[in-house]
């Protein structure tokens, strides 16, 4: 039963970080990049 918890868990935590890679990048999470638009390559 734990081992089953255990891996939907594991699952989900990879699939989020998955999601996150696509979404953020690989750069540190900055407020003013995530607050601003970029556009064509400038900030």
């Amino acid at each position: 039963m734990f081992n089953k918890i255990k891996k939907s868990w594991n699952d989900f935590l990879v699939r989020l970080a998955k999601e996150n890679l696509e979404q953020f990048g690989n750069k540190r999470a900055d407020c003013c990049d995530l607050n601003k638009p970029h556009r064509g390559g400038q900030k």
